[in-house]
């Protein structure tokens, strides 16, 4: 479940740098954000279907 919440602190930083100021978004961290996006939400995936009782 950690997956999920990990997959939201990235996208939220995402966002905010993408929107505002706030952040200095760069090309390089926006694609680490969206991989590290992907990525969890993949292992999230991958560990409800080896597990379904949870």
């Amino acid at each position: 479940m950690y997956y999920l919440g990990f997959a939201l602190f990235f996208l939220i930083y995402f966002l905010v740098g993408l929107f505002t100021d706030l952040l200095k978004l760069t090309t390089v961290g926006g694609i680490i954000a969206i991989a590290f996006i992907l990525l969890n939400v993949y292992l999230y995936v991958k560990e409800k279907k080896k597990d379904p009782e949870e």
